[in-house]
């Protein structure tokens, strides 16, 4: 059975979603860009300063669920602008560690908010199977 996570660490939002979806050991993320959803606004125009708030939603988000960025086995990022590509990917790798999983870029026409990208991750938590 699938369940539904809220955490307090982001905040409450008016949207149609969750910021996590568990069922089994599999912890499914929204989609994060840079905004600070207790703020409710963009961090910045800055794409690093995007990513970097889109890693620390995510590692709550994490959290919450019971896991950690070493439990991510799949990453899908979205780019409005693919020249940005590099430096994303350098605030990505610099959270991530030594830790790989699957994953893919895409570039998009546009995101939601003026956000310039988002991260979605998918984790395994062997301790739920």
């Amino acid at each position: 059975m699938a369940y539904t996570v809220e955490t307090k660490n982001l905040t409450e939002h008016n949207n149609p979603m969750s910021h996590a979806t568990i069922i089994g050991p599999w912890v499914y993320t929204l989609g994060t860009g840079g905004i600070d959803y207790k703020a409710r606004k963009i961090v910045s125009a800055d794409i690093v300063e995007q990513t970097e708030q889109s890693m620390r939603n995510l590692t709550a988000i994490l959290e919450a669920c019971g896991a950690t960025l070493k439990d991510v086995v799949k990453a899908n990022v979205y780019l409005v602008d693919i020249a940005d590509y590099d430096r994303v990917n350098a605030v990505y790798m610099r959270h991530m560690g030594g830790h790989r999983p699957a994953r893919c870029c895409i570039g998009v026409a546009s995101l939601p908010s003026d956000e310039k990208m988002k991260i979605e991750m998918v984790a395994y938590v062997p301790s739920r199977a």
